[in-house]
């Protein structure tokens, strides 16, 4: 009997998912595609273009509306359920409530997992194909060509780039501090750094040459001198340029482990990692914030729990971009920052099922 209300509940929460993602889905399309029409017409985008953009944005849309659907999915279907008295016959066949929900929390569980790898793969790989369009439409060159302040550390040494142009891959005030321990042993100062394709080194022009040897100084002047920097060409430099919105969590990952061997500093990176892993997680804590709030309201219409879903998905969200805001600045750890916000949820939400007549 128990699986055959499995399968009768699972059936349910599926064909209101199904509608709700569809119309979320279309909803986003429609206010979109009003909003950007004239910008479509005005940039000469062609039609093909268009219709890759939606296409394209179609991953995205289902991801955002993905947490309230799970949520509005699992009222309507236990409204439903209250509605027709199923509940209140299986509670007197002497299945609990517990039991009833086990069905729709595992499926939350699962859905964190599927939600990960879509977003972290799908989604990214068609937000990626969609940049070139995205930047068209919004008049944007296709790249930044220039960055500041770059900072590397080395195996020994220390290098700072004042100004790069990716146009002809040109550094400008450069300097290069080598290291014995904690001991400045050396230093390169130049005014140009050009990369040399031929031999697929550093070209270093205007070189200043600073050296410390048992307390003393010496200094020396050169015009020009190739030089090999491990691990460091062009490619390199523009990769790290990457807007951390367009990498997944695993590039992510990469790309922290980078910045720690460089010294440099990785907070705002982590707190973005974490909180792909965090999000996913909204799918179970929308599915368990579904079932307490139709469970405790038993008498509650679809209206009413509708409405008390969209209250729950704004605090959530408020909560985790508030979180997110102290991570970047330092207030509360890259992983406490957002996760504390499923903790919340979590604890809450467990409480008030538990709370529940059973």
């Amino acid at each position: 009997m128990k699986k055959i209300l499995d399968k009768y509940i699972i059936k349910k929460f599926f064909i209101n998912f199904l509608y709700i993602i569809l119309s979320f889905t279309i909803i986003f399309i429609i206010v979109d595609i009003i909003d950007n029409i004239d910008k479509f017409i005005s940039r000469g985008l062609s039609n093909k273009e268009m219709f890759d953009y939606y296409l394209l944005s179609i991953p995205w849309y289902i991801s955002i509306a993905l947490p309230m659907t799970l949520l509005i999915a699992t009222v309507i279907t236990f409204v439903t359920l209250q509605k027709n008295n199923e509940i209140t016959a299986l509670k007197a066949s002497g299945i609990s409530v517990y039991r009833i929900s086990l069905s729709l929390i595992i499926i939350g569980v699962i859905f964190c997992f599927i939600s990960f790898y879509f977003e972290n793969i799908i989604v990214m790989n068609t937000l990626n194909k969609k940049i070139p369009i995205e930047k068209k439409l919004k008049n944007k060159k296709t790249f930044t060509t220039k960055k500041n302040d770059i900072y590397y550390h080395l195996d020994n040494a220390f290098l700072a780039i004042k100004n790069y142009n990716y146009n002809n891959d040109i550094g400008r005030n450069i300097s290069i501090q080598f290291y014995n321990g904690a001991d400045l042993i050396s230093r390169i100062d130049a005014e140009k750094m050009i990369w040399n394709k031929e031999s697929e080194n550093w070209e270093l022009k205007k070189i200043n040459i600073r050296n410390w040897i048992n307390g003393e100084i010496s200094f020396a002047n050169k015009r020009d001198s190739l030089i090999n920097i491990k691990d460091l060409n062009p490619s390199i430099i523009k990769k790290d340029n990457i807007n951390p919105e367009e990498m997944n969590y695993w590039e992510l990952s990469s790309f922290i482990s980078k910045l720690k061997n460089k010294g440099l500093s990785y907070t705002r990176w982590s707190v973005n990692k974490y909180f792909k892993t965090a999000f996913c997680c909204s799918s179970l804590i929308m599915i368990l914030f579904g079932i307490t709030l139709s469970i405790t309201r038993p008498r509650s219409n679809y209206t009413t729990g509708i409405g008390l879903s969209i209250v729950v998905i704004f605090l959530y969200y408020l909560f985790i971009k508030l979180g997110q805001s102290l991570g970047y600045n330092g207030v509360l750890s890259p992983f406490l920052s957002v996760w504390f916000v499923n903790i919340l949820f979590i604890i809450l939400g467990s409480f008030m099922l538990l709370k529940t007549r059973t």
